[in-house]
C-alpha cells in the first residue's frame, strides 16, 4: 500500500488527546509530515460547507426549501422539463437529491494550467473542458451522490452572502471554530510547497494536475489539519449541546437529522464508530478524495470520541474512496476503538 505520509488527531473524552503526522510529505526532499503539515480536506469540506449554508440561511431568513434559482444572479440552473415539475431547493443540494450532472472536468486544472472560471465550469464553455451543469431527473426523487450539488452552493453563497466564498467560509466556519491553520486560498502552494503534503498517485507519483486547482471550492478543496478538522468536530458537537456560537443548536440538529435516505443527513453521515453507515449509529462521519489524497472525519454525536485521518496517495481519477489506501485509513480507526475502548 506505501502511504507516503499521514495526520491523525483523535478525540477521546470530549477533547483532543494527540494530533501527529507520520511519513513523508514531500519524497523528493524526505520532507516529513508534521502536526502542522497541510492536506486537502477532500469532501470532508462538504460538511463544513453545509454549516455555512443552513447559518446564513438562517440569518437571512431564507427556508431550505426555497428554489435556488431564486438568489442564484449570474448563473442559473436551467430549466428543463424536470425542474419544472420540481424545482431544485437548497434542501436538495444539501441532501444530493437534486440531480445535477457534476462540473468536475477530466484533468484540470494543474497549477499552471489556465483556471476557468466558475461559470465557465457551470456553463460548460472553454477554458473549462465539462459538459454544462443541468438536471437529469426528477429533483427530490431519489438520493444520488451529487458533487454538481454542492457546487452550486458556492454561488449561491456567494449572492446571498454578498461576499466571496473565502471569506464567508472563514467568517461563518473557520475562525468560529478555532481553525486557524486552515484556508480555502488555492494560490499560497505555486511558489512554496513546504507546507503542504505532496500528493501521489495510486502508482505512487506525482500527478501532472497536482496540487489540483479548481474555482470550485465548495465541494472538496479545502486545505486543513488533521487537528483543525477535530477542532471543527469539536465545535460542532459543542452546537448540537447549545454550547457555542458556531451554529445554534436548532441549526446544528438539523444538519443531523437523516434526509435523503436514513443515513444520509444534510451535512454527514450518520454511522457506526468504524465510519461503516448505520441509521441507528450514534456517530457522525464524511470521507473524501482527491487526485493524491484520501481522508476521514468522524465524531460521535455526543462529541466524546472523534478521529481525523489525511493522507497523501489517493486515486486518479477521485470519485471513490473504494481504493486500497483507504484501507489504511479504516484499519488505523479500527486501533483507536480497540485502544480508546469505543463502545
Amino acid at each position: 500500500m506505501d502511504i507516503p505520509g499521514a495526520s491523525i488527531s483523535v478525540i477521546d473524552d470530549g477533547r483532543i488527546v494527540w494530533a501527529r503526522g507520520f511519513g513523508i510529505a514531500d519524497k523528493t526532499t524526505q520532507r516529513k509530515v508534521t502536526a502542522s503539515t497541510l492536506f486537502t480536506a477532500n469532501s470532508i469540506t462538504k460538511t463544513l460547507t453545509s454549516l455555512a449554508v443552513v447559518k446564513l440561511l438562517a440569518e437571512k431568513g431564507i427556508a431550505l426549501d426555497e428554489p435556488v434559482n431564486r438568489y442564484l444572479t449570474n448563473w442559473k440552473i436551467p430549466d428543463n422539463s424536470f425542474t419544472k415539475r420540481v424545482p431544485v431547493t437548497f434542501r436538495m443540494l444539501l441532501n444530493h437529491t437534486a440531480a445535477l450532472t457534476s462540473p468536475y472536468p477530466t484533468g484540470c486544472c494543474g497549477p499552471r494550467e489556465t483556471l476557468p472560471t466558475m461559470q465557465q465550469f457551470l456553463e460548460g464553455k472553454p477554458p473549462a473542458t465539462n459538459l454544462p451543469v443541468q438536471v437529469t431527473n426528477v429533483p427530490g426523487e431519489s438520493y444520488a451522490y451529487c458533487n454538481g450539488c454542492y457546487s452550486v452552493l458556492q454561488p449561491a453563497l456567494e449572492a446571498i452572502g454578498d461576499n466571496s466564498f473565502k471569506l464567508l467560509m472563514k467568517e461563518l466556519v473557520l475562525a468560529p471554530s478555532n481553525m486557524g491553520v486552515s484556508t480555502f486560498d488555492d494560490t499560497f502552494f505555486l511558489e512554496d510547497t513546504s507546507t503542504i503534503a505532496i500528493p501521489y498517485d495510486s502508482d505512487g507519483t506525482v500527478h501532472q494536475h497536482a496540487p489540483m486547482r479548481n474555482p470550485i471550492l465548495s465541494t472538496g478543496l479545502l486545505w486543513t489539519t488533521a487537528i483543525d478538522l477535530a477542532r471543527f468536530n469539536l465545535a460542532f458537537a459543542s452546537a448540537l449541546r447549545g454550547e457555542n456560537d458556531l451554529i445554534n443548536q436548532k441549526q446544528a440538529e438539523a444538519l443531523i437529522i437523516p434526509s435523503s435516505t436514513p443515513t444520509r443527513s444534510l451535512g454527514f453521515f450518520i454511522g457506526d464508530k468504524d465510519a461503516q453507515e448505520n441509521a441507528k449509529g450514534e456517530y457522525l462521519f464524511h470521507s473524501g478524495s482527491n487526485i493524491g489524497y484520501l481522508s476521514l472525519s468522524i465524531i460521535s454525536k455526543d462529541g466524546k470520541k472523534g478521529a481525523v485521518f489525511l493522507i497523501n496517495k489517493g486515486p486518479n481519477p477521485f470519485t471513490t474512496t473504494d481504493v486500497p489506501e483507504y484501507a489504511f485509513i479504516t484499519d488505523s480507526l479500527k486501533l483507536i476503538n480497540k485502544y480508546y475502548r469505543w463502545d
